[in-house]
């Protein structure tokens, strides 16, 4: 099944599409799309406001073929084990007369209705096998009948065939057991044995599956194989009664490996085959987050669609609502970078830096402050104290000289202010070392004792500057 991506998260696989527009959107643009916050119309297309075209919750799942590892430990979940073992323990009371035809009966309908129960849950997308109660409590549509009548009407047909002709018969038994898996598909979803049995029917799903459903017929083959080989293995060293109950919970096993196979490719091919399953709210996403999420989304795809204007609205009235919100700010400063309005950059700038200074998070504001800098000619920080800790940033990673133009006449922009040794700490020690020049440092340093005298630093400024001294008395001349 062709996947499609996502336009503007590429690598991200498309979940609504918009019929006017052809445009392909993904969890990331329509976040939360079946939640009661997009309102009654549901998601519209941020194009052209087009109600949007659901293309199914699996949009994102792999070949079925790349999931056999899946479908061979799903039936050893324990709701599925505690099936397998009733019907291996019901095995045990087989015998001959009406006994052994109640029981038979019995483990075939629990086969058949667990069978389908998982073929639901499974084509629905669900990966926990349902529990025996409930695939037999909720069989309301009485499967195990339907799937009774359905083998008898295709052997019925099969034997009138062969009846015409031996040929014919040949062909038209070919061709039954080549539409199986189609056709038990078929009653799963549609409830129907007449739709089950029908021709075009089983020839449309076949062929809208395409070439996979060779190799889905072939690994239904081979699994129904498995019992027997299974068995095989365990008869040299089990007889007996032992027997029949291994060769019956094989043969469960193998039944609900076939099922949750069936259930997976309806579940992968549910947007050709017309199956797609729309979940319920589907998210327990709070009214903010939602605002968070709905502002990216839509302020992404203005971006590449080169809407600056609608899109700075978007995010605007986001952070009405979400004033602090960090990724909404990067965004915000990202479109903000692409307009000609270096007055809000610089404003937004320092506001976004203060913000990630009170988090914790200064490290995410160092491509803020190199992204203004280039385009705002000698940006500075209005608050001292973010300046400091940026500057500390900077020196941790070693942007030695970013750091120094950051806090390039720290002491002219913040008078006074108590920060300033600090500032100047940092900057006279890259200058000292880092950067190799001596005569700055010293300078920076001898500054702040003589304006400073009574700081914190001021030990380690005496310190620096003897360091300095000795360095010049012993360079060479």
């Amino acid at each position: 099944m062709a996947k499609m991506e996502c336009q503007f998260f590429p690598g991200t696989t498309a979940t609504w599409q918009c019929a006017r527009c052809q445009t392909f959107y993904g969890e990331k643009c329509i976040p939360a799309g079946h939640s009661s916050h997009w309102g009654r119309r549901g998601p519209a297309c941020i194009r052209c406001n087009n109600p949007l075209s659901y293309l199914g919750n699996a949009a994102d799942a792999k070949p079925f073929w790349q999931q056999l590892p899946h479908f061979l430990t799903y039936p050893l979940h324990t709701h599925a084990l505690i099936a397998i073992a009733v019907v291996a323990a019901l095995s045990l009371l087989l015998s001959t007369g009406l006994l052994a035809i109640g029981v038979a009966l019995l483990m075939g309908a629990i086969l058949i209705k667990y069978g389908f129960a998982i073929i639901e849950q499974r084509g629905l997308g669900k990966t926990t096998p349902p529990t025996l109660s409930e695939a037999v409590s909720g069989d309301e549509d009485h499967l195990f009948l339907r799937q009774m009548a359905l083998l008898v009407g295709l052997w019925g047909i099969v034997a009138g065939a062969t009846g015409v002709s031996e040929p014919f018969g040949l062909l038209v038994s070919g061709f039954v057991t080549l539409a199986m898996p189609a056709s038990t598909m078929l009653l799963a979803v549609e409830k129907s044995v007449r739709r089950a049995m029908n021709p075009l029917a089983l020839l449309s799903l076949m062929v809208t599956v395409g070439w996979p459903y060779l190799l889905l017929w072939f690994c239904a083959q081979v699994i129904t194989a498995g019992p027997y080989y299974a068995t095989m293995l365990f008869s040299n060293v089990a007889g007996g009664l032992v027997l029949i109950p291994i060769t019956m919970a094989f043969t469960a096993y193998f039944t609900f490996v076939m099922y949750t196979m069936l259930g997976y490719v309806l579940y992968e091919y549910q947007q050709e085959l017309g199956y797609q399953v729309e979940p319920d709210d589907d998210t327990d996403m709070d009214p903010e987050a939602f605002t968070k999420a709905k502002a990216l989304g839509e302020s992404a795809v203005l971006l590449s669609d080169g809407e600056y204007d609608n899109a700075r609205r978007c995010l605007r009235t986001a952070l009405d609502r979400v004033r602090d919100d960090v990724e909404l700010h990067l965004q915000y400063h990202k479109l903000l970078m692409l307009l000609e309005d270096d007055e809000s950059l610089r404003n937004h700038s320092n506001y976004l830096l203060d913000l990630l200074a009170r988090r914790g998070e200064l490290a995410r504001g160092v491509p803020v402050l190199q992204d203004t800098q280039k385009r705002v000619s000698g940006f500075k920080l209005d608050r001292a104290e973010t300046a400091v800790e940026l500057g500390k940033v900077l020196w941790q990673q070693g942007q030695y000289r970013a750091m120094v133009r950051l806090l390039h006449n720290f002491h002219k922009e913040h008078p006074g202010h108590p920060a300033v040794p600090r500032a100047y700490l940092l900057v006279a020690q890259a200058f000292s070392e880092p950067l190799n020049d001596e005569a700055k440092a010293q300078a920076i340093a001898q500054y702040v004792v003589k304006k400073f005298p009574r700081c914190p630093q001021r030990q380690q400024f005496d310190q620096l500057i003897e360091v300095l001294n000795q360095a010049s008395v012993s360079a060479p001349r």
